[in-house]
Order: structure tokens, then C-alpha cells, then sequence
């Protein structure tokens, strides 16, 4: 093979530093039949991001760190980080692709920090964006070129105004605001270029301040969950039904564990208030310290008992996860947030907690199946059901708790999904169908884990998950179902009779339209009949084709995972 404009570092991964390299591995690329894509953060499933692995194939999950085998070129943009201000007076920046938006635990490259992330820089300055995602260890063109989103339908993160892209011909040009093919870079999976650079139009810093709760699903729950909604009476306050809640609070977000004895909610919701750098309680789903890993361990323990029968799996499983426990400790330790008596005493603690670790799961997985019957005890220590009085409140700076999910450690609770977007009107349908399957599926239906739910506001990207042209049955926004799969569980759940199957088929079969997040599990059989039902749902997904194939003539960027997604087959037949 001739070699690359570039050198190929040791970790598998191209580091560009400039446009120009950039330019020159497309070049490259194309002038030899090769493929070539970029990473973020990794959080969306491996397949997605980079080039068509060869030989033996790696799992086809998030946070998958190492590039495939193979001459293709998979590009990290460790190098390119920098955060520029256009307009400081108006808030106008500019960012390179590999930035992140907040500290990422999980970057291999070893750069991220708090302080280089473009939140944490914006926030020195005065800015902010209008929306987060539940956690802010992506880059900035990993989580836009997904299209995630927030939990809301009032604000979206709607402040890219313009991206620099390198073409499958090895242009590099802006597509800003009003060119006709911004509405399709909105959303592109690195389909239509490389992102160099991006410039972000950004509002005033606010804070934001909510509350979290855990109740059961029934008439204590604040929502009326199953139905459309209630006045208030001599029984209690009004109760909005699903739909209204997510329409009208400006933030949320509902775990749902439906199994039968947990019956439980967890809803989260938030507003904004002034910036303020004062009298601040964040939102914390884990403590920062001893308390909070050991808690995310026990966590680990339970959803691998919950997730396997094979003994030897199970040890191995739990083996790592004592390892990350240490790691994190230790990260603490050098951070000064454990420190002196108070983490020696934490380490000891640490030791004594894995050893007991091993005690249980050696014990339970020589009974396969022995923790699911303890499901229904052992769920409700981690998530008790809370008076209103008892509620979680936080107060703090939006960048720091919207994200709710970033104290979750990738690896102790790590946590793979299908995220299913709807037009929100069929909300409470939706609802009932669940619970339906739920009570007569039983565990074969609800898993050992939660669903997640959400909304989102309606999008003008062309194959984003909420796109609306304005009058269509999305116009209104969206509500998303993610259904939750433990990383470690044994099998694959979104091949044909996986576990996600019962969801789509339960949609498909009641005629309610639906749309998948790209970036997360989305079926992995019947290529063409997916590919015909994408077409059908997406009515611009024609159009973004088209102009992929414009601006991407030899398929560079084009693997074989989205050639069988959107087409149905490969180009080669």
C-alpha cells in the first residue's frame, strides 16, 4: 500500500492537526479505494463511527476505543481542540471538531480536561448553549452529527449556526445558515464530510433549578402516567397527563422500572434561573466519592447476576469492575476529593467492599437465575420511593446539572439502548401499550433494567428523528422511549428475536409512527425492509441520499453499515 500523507499513529487512529491534513487523507483515500471517518467520543454503536471493521468482528457498541483492523482511516481529532471567539460582544465562537463539551472519564487520548471543554470555557466567558444531553462527555461534532438531543420541547441545542466540511472530493468549504444543505449537515453521521470546524451563535449563562422524585407509578405519582391527566379534587393536587408534562416543563426526564412488585418512577425536571454563582446544589445521580463508587459497584454486581448464568462470565465481568472501581478511587484521590485519613480509610473500605463483591457473585451465579428472584427486594434499595417532601432539589449552573447522567460511570453502569422518537400525541397510547406488554410478557418483556423517556423538540434536520416540516404529525415534537440494556448482559438485543425487537414490532403493529436515533441500536436484520420503512418515515431522507452521493461520488465515507441502513444492500450488490 502506498503510503498515507499522514502517518498512522500506534493506537490505530490518523491525529490531523489542520484542515489540510484533513483534506490530504480524503485525497488519499479516495485515490486508493479506501474508507475514511471520524470519532468523537465514541458514544454512539462502534459500526456507526468507523470504517467496516475486517476479520473478526468487534462488538458493535458504544464507547468502543480501538479502530477496526484494516488499511481504511479512522481519524481522532485529539489535535484539533481549539475554541476561538468571532464576536466576543455577541457570542459568536468558533470550535474545532475534536472539542469536547464537558470533562470526558473515557478519552483515550488522555486531553480532555474540565478546563479546555467548550462549556466550561463559554461559561468563564458569560455564554451558554440552550440545551444538553444527559451527560457532556461527547465532542462537540460527535453529539450534533448524531442529532441527540436534550429532554425538551421548549429549548433544542439549536446554536450551530455554520460547519466547516471536507468533502468526499477533498473541498473544504462552510455550510452556514441558509445554504440549502444546512438542514441536512444538521444531522449528517458523517455522511456528507468531515467537520473541521463549526461557529455557534450562543445565549446569556443561566442556571437551572429543579427537583428529582421517585414514586410509584399509581395515584401518588405527581403525572397522571396512563391517562390524560386529572383536575385537582378533595384526593389531591391536579395532575398533568405525560404528554403535558413533557409539553410544558422546560427540562424532564422519567426512568420508568415497570417490573411487576418495583412498579416505580423516577421523574426529573428543571427550569431556568438567573446565572448565579451562589448558594449552588448541583445535581448529583452519584455522589463524588467513596460513597457513590461503591454504590455504582453494588449497582454492577446486581445487573451482572441479573445478566448472566455462566459463572466464569460472571467473575470475569466483575473482575473488571473492581478494577474501574480502584481507577475511579484513585482518580478522587489525585483529584483531592478523597485524600489523607479520610482515603486511606476509603481504600480500606474498597478492598473489604470487593472482596464481598466476589463473595456474592461467586455465591449467587452457582444458582443461575437466583438475583432475578430477588429482583423486586433488592431494586428498591437503589431507588426508594420518596415523599414530596423528601424530594431531590438542585440549584446550580445549567452546564453542571442538566446533564444528569454524568456521574454514572461509563463501565460500572454501563448502559446501551434503542432510543425510539414519536410524534408526542401518541404519548399516553404508547404508555398503555407498554404496560400492556409489560404485565403479560412479564421479565421476558421488561427486562432487569429501566426505560428511559423523554422529549425533544421538533427538528428541520432532514434525517434527524424529530424532523418536521412544520405541519406534519411531528410538528409538535417528539417523545422518545429508550429502552435500557446493560452492557454486559450476555446476547445481542437488537438482532432479529433480540430484546428491542418486541418494542418496534409492538409500534409497527399499531400503526404509530416512529423514528430511531442513529447513533444508538437500531435493528439488525432485514436490511432492505428497514431501509424501506427509514425512506417512508424520513420523507427527506431521498433528498439527503442525493446529496451524499454529490458530495461523495466514491462512497469514502459511505461504509457498508450504512450502505445496508439506508439502501437496503450494499453498493456492490
Amino acid at each position: 500500500m502506498t503510503n498515507t500523507p499522514l502517518a498512522r499513529a500506534a493506537d490505530g487512529f490518523y491525529h490531523p492537526a489542520s484542515d489540510d491534513e484533513v483534506i490530504a487523507l480524503v485525497n488519499f483515500a479516495r485515490a486508493q479505494g479506501k474508507q475514511v471517518r471520524a470519532r468523537g467520543a465514541t458514544h454512539s454503536v462502534a459500526f456507526s463511527i468507523y470504517t467496516d471493521p475486517v476479520g473478526n468482528l468487534p462488538p458493535n457498541m458504544t464507547l468502543e476505543q480501538v479502530p477496526p483492523a484494516g488499511d481504511n482511516i479512522d481519524i481522532a481529532f485529539d489535535r484539533m481542540v481549539t475554541l476561538t471567539s468571532i464576536d466576543a460582544d455577541a457570542g459568536i465562537i468558533e470550535a474545532q471538531p475534536g472539542i469536547h463539551l464537558g470533562f470526558d472519564p473515557s478519552d483515550p487520548f488522555g486531553t480532555s480536561t474540565l478546563a479546555n471543554s467548550l462549556l466550561f470555557q463559554i461559561y468563564q466567558k458569560g455564554w451558554a448553549v440552550n440545551n444538553l444531553g444527559g451527560i457532556t462527555h461527547q465532542t462537540i461534532s460527535g453529539f450534533t452529527g448524531t442529532g441527540s438531543a436534550g429532554g425538551s420541547v421548549v429549548h433544542s441545542f439549536d446554536n450551530v449556526t455554520a460547519y466547516r466540511v471536507v468533502d468526499g472530493l477533498g473541498q473544504a468549504a462552510w455550510i452556514e445558515q441558509g445554504d440549502p444543505a444546512f438542514p441536512a449537515m444538521l444531522t449528517h453521521c458523517g455522511l456528507l464530510g468531515i467537520v473541521t470546524a463549526m461557529r455557534l451563535q450562543l445565549v446569556p449563562m443561566y442556571n437551572v433549578a429543579g427537583t428529582e422524585i421517585t414514586t410509584t407509578t399509581g395515584g401518588d405519582c405527581p403525572i397522571d402516567l396512563f391517562g390524560p391527566g386529572a383536575p385537582a379534587g378533595p384526593d389531591g393536587p391536579a395532575r398533568p397527563s405525560l404528554q403535558q408534562f413533557f409539553a410544558e416543563t422546560p427540562y424532564s426526564r422519567m426512568t420508568w422500572w415497570p417490573q411487576k412488585g418495583c412498579e416505580r418512577v423516577q421523574i426529573w425536571q428543571a427550569d431556568r434561573v438567573p446565572a448565579s454563582d451562589l448558594d449552588l446544589i448541583p445535581y448529583q445521580q452519584f455522589a463524588p466519592g467513596f460513597s457513590g463508587q461503591t454504590s455504582m459497584l453494588l449497582a454492577s454486581l446486581f445487573f451482572v447476576l441479573l445478566g448472566n448464568t455462566n459463572l466464569g462470565t460472571i467473575l470475569g465481568l466483575l473482575r473488571k469492575n473492581v478494577k474501574q472501581y480502584f481507577l475511579n478511587l484513585a482518580r478522587l484521590w489525585e483529584s483531592g476529593l478523597i485524600g489523607g485519613v479520610k482515603g486511606v480509610l476509603s481504600f480500606a473500605g474498597a478492598t473489604v467492599v470487593s472482596a464481598l463483591v466476589f463473595v456474592i457473585g461467586a455465591l449467587l451465579g452457582l444458582i443461575p437465575g437466583a438475583m432475578r428472584g430477588l429482583f423486586h427486594l433488592i431494586l428498591p434499595l437503589f431507588n426508594p420511593v420518596q415523599s414530596a417532601a423528601k424530594a431531590t432539589r438542585f440549584r446550580d449552573w445549567y452546564w453542571r446539572s442538566l446533564c444528569m447522567d454524568n456521574t454514572a460511570d461509563d463501565v460500572l453502569i454501563g448502559t446501551e439502548f434503542v432510543e425510539i422518537w414519536l410524534p408526542i400525541q401518541y404519548t399516553q397510547q404508547v404508555m398503555n401499550l407498554l404496560r400492556t406488554m409489560f404485565e403479560q410478557g412479564g421479565p421476558a418483556a421488561t427486562g432487569y433494567f429501566a426505560q428511559e423517556i423523554y422529549a425533544a423538540a421538533p427538528s428541520p434536520a432532514w434525517i434527524n428523528p424529530a424532523y418536521s416540516d412544520g405541519t406534519d404529525a411531528y410538528k409538535d415534537g417528539v417523545c422518545r422511549f429508550d429502552a435500557y440494556w446493560y452492557r454486559d448482559n450476555a446476547g445481542t438485543p437488537n438482532t432479529i428475536h433480540g430484546f428491542f425487537e418486541q418494542y418496534w414490532d409492538l409500534l409497527r403493529a399499531n400503526q404509530i409512527p416512529f423514528r430511531f436515533h442513529w447513533g444508538k441500536f437500531i435493528p439488525f436484520y432485514d436490511f432492505p425492509g428497514w431501509a424501506k420503512y427509514y425512506g417512508d418515515n424520513l420523507p427527506k431522507l431521498g433528498d439527503f441520499l442525493a446529496l451524499r452521493a454529490e458530495r461523495d461520488p466514491a462512497n469514502v465515507f459511505f461504509t457498508e453499515y450504512w450502505q445496508l441502513r439506508l439502501l437496503g444492500k450494499t453498493i456492490s450488490g
